[in-house]
């Protein structure tokens, strides 16, 4: 590890400060996109309750086309901040490495778990399962009678 010099070292606070305040950011956006799905698909099952018996083939195919329209879009979304925390977190172990021994150390003392199953897979999978049943509701269910 080489010596940096007082603007370097600056620099790479100020970097690490920055991406940690990014990631917090992505992850946020992350869930806050699911739920806004989440709450989209809810309203289309709530659009086909209020039609009821009166939703048309019509109605039905529209909402169904609209709700898979907005879960692709919504995984879209979380996809790309997948693809930005990842950038991140490369970036901030890239950092990690210039820190001092005594950094190394503490930051070592406690290693993370490995998750069995990564935080973007639940939110993708919240996202699909709602889907489909929002389809099965809108397209067969609701209405039907």
């Amino acid at each position: 590890m080489s010596r940096l010099n007082p603007t370097e070292e600056e620099e790479l606070r100020m970097l690490y400060q920055i991406t940690v305040s990014d990631l917090s950011y992505f992850k946020t956006q992350q869930w806050n996109v699911t739920y806004y799905a989440l709450l989209v698909e809810a309203a289309f099952v709530g659009v086909a309750q209020v039609l009821g018996a009166g939703v048309t083939q019509a109605d039905r195919i529209l909402l169904s086309v609209l709700a898979f329209v907005s879960a692709v879009s919504a995984l879209i979304v979380i996809g790309k901040l997948e693809k930005s925390i990842s950038v991140r977190d490369a970036r901030l172990a890239a950092v990690r490495e210039t820190f001092s021994a005594a950094f190394q150390r503490a930051w070592s003392a406690q290693v993370k778990p490995e998750s069995m199953i990564a935080n973007v897979l639940l939110l993708r999978g919240g996202i699909v399962i709602t889907t489909f049943l929002t389809l099965w509701l809108v397209a067969l269910r609701l209405g039907a009678t």
